[in-house]
C-alpha cells in the first residue's frame, strides 16, 4: 500500500504542476458588490516599490480620493444636464428667455439703444481712418492757412503748376531728411521699432479731405516737389504720410510721421500724432495706438476727431466703458457728430446683449467651471496613482515570480511527504536486509547458494519479486514460506520549469 500512496502523491504533484500552465496567480483580490472575491491583476496597490510602507498608505488615500471625485463628477454631470433646459430671466426688463431662444435677436428688437444704433457694433467700421486736416478745400493742394504752420510765410508749400508735370515722384521722406533716432518719435514702442513689418489696408480717398486733386499720384508728386524745397516742414511730412496711407504702405507712412513729430512744435504735435495713431491702429497694434492717441489728446483736448479715434480703439479692445466716455466727449465738443452718436448707442446695445447672455448662462457657466476643476483634480490624482503603480513589465515579472513560488511550495510539500513514506519503508527494508545478512553469515553454504540461485533465477526469468522474497525468507527462516519483505520505492525527482 505504501508504494501506491507514494505514486498517488507524485501523480497529484504532476497534475498540479500541469494545471499551473492554464491558471494564473494573483497577489491582490477585491470583494465585489455581491460579496464575491475576485482576483485583481491590475491593482493600484501593486507598487513599483512594494517595500515602501509610506507609499502604500499614500496610494490608499489617493485611491479613495479618486473614487470620491469620480462620484462627485457623475453627480455634477447629471445636474448640468438637468439644468441645461431650464429657463433663465434676462437681466433687462422682465423678458423670459428660453434656452433655445436667440437672445441677441430679442435684445436687438426690444432695446432702445439697439434701435437708435441701427446696426450692431461689429457692423461698424472701427478701423476707419481719420485725420485732423479739415475743410475748407481749395483748388490748391493745400489751403493758404497751412502756410502759417511754417517757419517762413514767404514759402509756398505747393502750387498748381507742380501738379502738371508728366513724371510723378513719390514722397519718400527718408531721402529728404536723415533721422536715425529721435526722442519725439516714440521709438520705445515695439511697433515703431518693428515698423518695417507694419501692414495696413489702403485708404484710397483720404487725400480728398484736404485737396480737390482726385489723382493720388498727382497728390504725391506735389508733396514730393514741395519737400525738395523745404525738407524740414512737418506739414509736408504729415501730408506725405497721408499719401502712403492711401497707398497702404505703413512703413513709409511711419517714416514720414517720425520726421513730422521731430520737426513739429509742441502745440501742433497732435496732428501727426493722430495720423500715427491711425497707422498703428489699422496695423492692429491697437494698444500702442491708444497710447499715441492719449498723447494727442494731451496736446489738444478740444479736437473731437482725436476722441472719436480713441473711442474706436477702445471699442476694438472691448473696453466698452472707456469707449463710451470717448464718444461722450466727442458729443460734448460736437453734438452734430453723427457717427459718434451711432457708435455710442451701438456700444450700449452691445453691453446689454452681453449682459443678457451672461444672465442666461450664468448658472450653467459656474457649474461647468466647477466640473472642469473637479476633472482636473481627478486627472491629477489619476496620474499620481499610475506613477506609483508598478509598470507592466514589473507586473509581469512579479506574477511569474509568484507562480514560481507557489509551484515550488507544492513540489517541496510533495517531496516532504514522499521522504516520510520512504523513511517508513526503509525501516522494514533494513530489517529484511539484516535477516538476509544473518542468513548469509550463519546459514549453511547450501542455504546461501540456494538464496543466490533463487535471486539469479528471478532475475533471468523475469518472475515477480514476491517469490524471490519468499525464497530468501525461506532460506533464512527454515522454509516456512512466510513473506516478510517490503518493496523499496524508487523516487525519481522531477524538475519543473514554469512557462515564460
Amino acid at each position: 500500500m505504501e508504494i501506491w500512496k507514494t505514486n498517488i502523491g507524485w501523480l497529484s504533484c504532476l497534475l498540479l504542476v500541469l494545471c499551473q500552465q492554464t491558471t494564473k496567480g494573483a497577489t491582490h483580490w477585491v470583494v465585489t458588490e455581491d460579496g464575491k472575491i475576485h482576483t485583481q491583476d491590475d491593482s493600484v496597490f501593486t507598487l513599483r516599490r512594494p517595500y515602501d510602507l509610506v507609499s502604500l498608505l499614500e496610494q490608499e488615500k489617493r485611491a479613495e480620493a479618486l473614487k470620491r471625485i469620480k462620484t462627485q463628477l457623475m453627480a455634477q454631470k447629471e445636474t448640468i444636464e438637468a439644468s441645461a433646459g431650464a429657463d433663465s430671466e434676462a437681466a433687462h426688463g422682465t423678458i423670459v428667455i428660453d434656452s433655445e431662444t436667440d437672445v441677441e435677436q430679442v435684445v436687438y428688437s426690444t432695446n432702445d439703444d439697439c434701435t437708435n444704433a441701427g446696426k450692431t457694433l461689429p457692423e461698424f467700421d472701427l478701423y476707419v481712418g481719420t485725420m485732423l486736416f479739415l475743410p475748407p478745400v481749395t483748388p490748391a493742394l493745400v489751403s493758404k492757412k497751412f502756410n502759417d504752420f511754417n517757419d517762413s510765410d514767404d514759402e509756398r508749400l505747393i502750387s498748381d503748376e507742380r501738379l502738371r508735370t508728366e513724371d510723378f515722384e513719390q514722397p519718400n521722406c527718408s531721402q529728404f531728411y536723415n533721422l536715425d533716432f529721435s526722442m519725439h518719435s516714440y521709438e520705445h514702442l515695439q511697433s515703431m521699432r518693428d515698423r518695417k513689418n507694419l501692414e495696413i489696408e489702403p485708404e484710397s480717398d483720404i487725400h480728398l479731405t484736404i485737396t480737390s486733386v482726385e489723382d493720388i499720384d498727382s497728390y504725391g508728386n506735389g508733396v514730393y516737389q514741395a519737400l525738395k524745397q523745404n525738407n524740414t516742414s512737418w506739414v509736408l511730412y504729415t501730408m506725405a504720410s497721408y499719401y502712403w496711407r492711401a497707398k497702404g504702405n505703413g512703413y513709409e507712412a511711419v517714416e514720414c510721421l517720425r520726421r513730422a513729430l521731430h520737426c513739429a512744435p509742441y502745440n501742433y504735435k497732435h496732428i501727426p500724432l493722430a495720423s500715427l495713431g491711425n497707422v498703428l491702429h489699422r496695423a492692429h497694434h491697437t494698444e500702442e495706438a491708444a497710447i499715441v492717441m492719449h498723447h494727442a489728446i494731451d496736446v489738444s483736448s478740444e479736437n473731437p476727431i482725436s476722441h472719436f479715434t480713441l473711442g474706436n480703439i477702445y471699442a476694438v479692445l472691448a473696453d466698452y466703458n472707456k469707449s463710451l466716455i470717448c464718444y461722450e466727449n466727442v458729443l460734448k465738443l460736437d453734438k452734430s457728430f453723427t457717427e459718434a452718436k451711432l457708435r455710442y448707442h451701438a456700444v450700449l446695445c452691445h453691453q446689454k446683449v452681453e449682459k443678457a447672455l451672461r444672465a442666461q448662462h450664468e448658472y450653467t457657466l459656474e457649474e461647468l467651471q466647477g466640473y472642469q476643476k473637479q476633472q482636473e483634480l481627478w486627472l491629477h490624482y489619476q496620474q499620481k496613482l499610475l506613477s506609483e503603480q508598478a509598470p507592466p513589465g514589473v507586473l509581469l515579472e512579479q506574477r511569474l515570480q509568484y507562480r514560481e513560488h507557489k509551484i515550488r511550495e507544492i513540489i517541496d510539500s510533495n517531496l516532504n511527504n514522499g521522504g516520510h513514506n520512504m523513511a517508513s519503508g526503509g525501516g522494514n527494508v533494513g530489517a529484511t536486509m539484516k535477516k538476509m545478512n544473518h542468513g548469509t553469515v550463519n546459514g549453511s553454504g547450501g542455504g546461501s547458494g540456494n538464496h543466490n540461485a533463487e535471486i539469479n533465477h528471478g532475475s533471468k526469468t523475469g518472475s515477480s519479486p514476491s517469490p524471490t522474497c519468499s525464497a530468501a525468507n525461506g532460506g533464512n527462516n527454515g522454509g516456512n514460506g512466510e513473506s516478510d519483505c517490503h518493496m523499496v520505492p524508487i523516487l525519481i525527482p522531477i524538475t519543473f520549469v514554469p512557462p515564460s
